[in-house]
């Protein structure tokens, strides 16, 4: 079957931008955190150094002025933050120029990924030993807590870490992975106009390899086909793990983003 995910779909890349972005917008409100509508995306600051401080969706609905990216700089160059935009290579080229012309530097690339999935489709069942779960409630400590120590590589992460991911979880839904009973993993997921949005994947240092986040990957795909989405997205670092364990569960490279930075005085 030939793949419907063209990386020169221009309404594709604005789907999966604008759906991020509301996204983002839920996200800011779950967290408490500034978040406005600037140059057509949603432009979120969560402190420094926070992974929710930057502009998503930006320049994916036409020309953007000079004046508008000016307002841009202005919301982070208020709260005393430099300027941080997850670029789509696909936005308008006025939006792009203005941050070539500006001194923008790179700081990551990132690997959209997609996947259609289909309302009749079956997905597997995680291997012996293997659980996930939705959680609710009290559950929703443990899901924070295993998730920042998957992603700190430490059985004691930072406190920060966890206040990141404690605040994300009432936007999310939530999906915790047990072997053999013991807390090993999880997800996230947000959903949007027909797009689930897969993040938040970390498995415990101790756990891996044991087919946690593939597990994961799994039950969020079957739970958006179940909620009606017909497309599920993720971000992911070029050749790592996860961009592996996402390939295999059929998911494709739609383009790559770029992070850029700028100070401000």
């Amino acid at each position: 079957m030939a793949s419907l995910l063209f990386s020169s779909n221009v309404s594709l890349a604005r789907r999966l931008e604008h759906a991020e972005a509301a996204n983002a917008f839920a996200l800011a409100r779950s967290a408490k955190v500034v978040a406005e509508s600037i140059c057509g995306g949603c432009a979120i600051y969560g402190g420094a150094g926070s992974p929710f401080t930057h502009l998503l969706g930006g320049g994916m609905e036409g020309p953007v002025s000079a004046a508008e990216f000016d307002r841009l700089e202005e919301f982070y160059r208020k709260l005393g933050s430099p300027c941080l935009i997850d670029a789509c290579p696909l936005a308008d080229i006025s939006f792009l120029d203005h941050i070539f012309r500006r001194g923008y530097k790179v700081i990551e690339l990132n690997n959209l990924l997609a996947r259609t999935i289909s309302p009749c489709e079956r997905f597997p069942s995680p291997p012996q030993g293997v659980e996930v779960k939705l959680v609710h409630g009290e559950d929703v400590k443990t899901w924070s807590r295993v998730v920042a120590q998957g992603f700190a590589n430490e059985e004691n992460p930072p406190s920060e870490m966890l206040n990141v991911m404690s605040s994300m979880t009432d936007a999310s839904q939530n999906y915790l992975v047990t072997v053999d009973g013991t807390p090993a993993g999880g997800g996230a997921m947000g959903m949007q106009s027909g797009v689930g949005m897969f993040y938040g994947d970390a498995t415990r240092t101790i756990e891996r390899g044991r087919g946690v986040q593939t597990a994961v990957i799994n039950a969020r795909l079957q739970a958006a086909q179940q909620a009606g989405c017909d497309l599920a997205m993720v971000t992911v670092v070029p050749g790592t793990a996860s961009h592996r364990n996402y390939e295999r569960a059929g998911f494709e490279l739609v383009y790559m983003r770029v992070n850029v930075i700028r100070e401000l005085n």
